[in-house]
């Protein structure tokens, strides 16, 4: 591979590699400080955590056609149109943000009870959802401003804040869990209350910063509230975006659908499939970086109208990230006993979370694959209706029908359960591929 290609790469891929490997770790720290509390507490920060999931990932639908429109637009030399699809997405976020805020508000319990029918981890859990719903609105905010800087490649501002909002986010855990240094010990409600505390920091801190030196995002409310006159870019943003919307909402309901499935296999087995997802995030954190920068460097390739060199960049990044996370869960094994070890696990719960791992690690180089493909690769170039239609098939046609059968049918183990969810990865990376090699998505969006 060329230098230039890699240098560019890299120069993106690994400062948001870096802040999703320090957020991923977060997350495993965060289950560590609460495990100290009991089984039921780290269930229940898990569970409770599905609401913020799937808020997160709607959130990722509207900012997937920020991204799109954005890079192609800095590609052309075109960024102060920029400023009405950012305010469009602000304006449809908030919306959003004020559902889920009231769901964890007003109806913590309910939303518990679509996961589990344990009491002690649906109490638990409510208390979790009232301490993280007033940390939505920075999340929106953090989301769409961090968008806008790494599609003109100023990657290291987020990174560095990213980090620094990690390591505020566990000392506040240290103190609001335990009760350290003078603070009240609020076990699981200080656990999310730390999370809330940290997430306006980072919003504020990088506002401060975007405003302060007028970089790139940084319009005036009056040019953000263009979006309210109908042009040929919003009309693009809602074509592109609402197919990400609805595939992000399919993934979120089948999502739900899996983890109720692991849910209601027993405690035990929902205790593993809590221990793994943490690792999982990780290296898929991690990875992110490669779509982010997939789709960042591909669409300024398709916004300066260069198909061919667009075309050579995905096939590049897509053997790159295959080939390096197998060999990142590789290394992973190695580990893995002295993670587990972190836990109080019975015996009976380490075995099933140590064959579950490495399931888990057989399934990473297919879902590694997808994720570049589908956001880095196809989206850039617009074709998300493809992207909503691979999704859906897969979820619905073959993850959930063999997870509700080997589970509930079969009685299979929790680890087979899992494979027979994940078998759509397989499903999916072959009808990604075919529909990469067609080259037809690759189009240039703006003018």
């Amino acid at each position: 591979m060329e230098t230039d290609f890699l240098k560019k790469l890299f120069s993106i891929a690994i400062p948001v590699a870096i802040q999703g490997l320090f957020y991923a770790l977060l997350n495993i720290l965060d289950q560590i400080m609460v495990a100290q509390k009991g089984e039921a507490a780290v269930v229940a920060v898990s569970l409770a955590s599905k609401n913020f999931s799937i808020l997160n990932f709607t959130l990722m639908g509207l900012t997937g056609g920020l991204a799109i429109i954005s890079a192609q637009l800095i590609g052309k030399g075109n960024e102060k149109n920029i400023a009405k699809i950012q305010g469009l997405t602000l304006f449809s976020g908030g919306i959003l943000v004020l559902l889920f805020m009231m769901l964890s508000l007003f109806f913590p319990t309910a939303c518990m009870s679509l996961f589990t029918a344990d009491p002690a981890v649906i109490a638990l859990g409510a208390t979790y959802h009232r301490a993280i719903a007033l940390g939505y609105l920075p999340v929106l905010f953090t989301m769409v401003y961090s968008t806008i800087l790494r599609n003109a490649k100023i990657v290291q501002l987020p990174m560095y804040i990213g980090m620094g909002t990690v390591g505020l986010n566990a000392f506040l855990n240290y103190l609001l869990i335990f009760g350290n240094f003078g603070a009240p010990a609020l076990g699981v409600f200080g656990s999310g209350l730390a999370t809330t505390l940290a997430q306006y920091i980072e919003c504020l801190v990088l506002l401060s910063v975007v405003f302060g030196k007028k970089l790139i995002g940084s319009y005036s409310l009056k040019q953000l509230l263009t979006f309210f006159k109908t042009d040929k870019e919003i009309l693009l943003f809602w074509k592109l975006t609402l197919p990400l919307l609805i595939e992000e909402m399919s993934f979120i309901l089948a999502d739900t659908v899996d983890n109720s499935i692991y849910g209601f296999m027993g405690t035990k087995q929902t205790i593993a499939v809590t221990i793994m997802n943490p690792v999982q995030g990780l290296i898929i954190g991690f990875f992110g970086g490669f779509a982010t920068a997939a789709s960042v460097m591909i669409g300024h390739l398709l916004g300066k109208n260069e198909k061919q060199h667009a075309y050579q960049t995905a096939q590049h990044i897509l053997r790159l990230g295959a080939i390096l996370s197998l060999i990142v869960g590789v290394v992973y094994l190695f580990f893995n006993s002295f993670y587990l070890k972190l836990y109080s696990l019975d015996a009976f719960s380490y075995r099933l979370t140590t064959t579950l791992m490495l399931m888990m690690v057989i399934f990473i180089p297919i879902k590694i694959t997808n994720m570049i493909i589908t956001t880095g690769v196809l989206s850039a170039g617009g074709e998300t209706k493809f992207v909503l239609y691979q999704s859906i098939f897969g979820a619905w046609g073959f993850a959930i029908p063999l997870g509700l059968l080997s589970a509930f049918v079969f009685h299979l183990p929790i680890y087979w359960v899992f494979v027979a969810i994940s078998f759509e990865e397989i499903i999916r990376v072959a009808l990604c591929l075919w529909k990469m090699k067609k080259r037809t998505w690759l189009n240039t969006l703006v003018e």
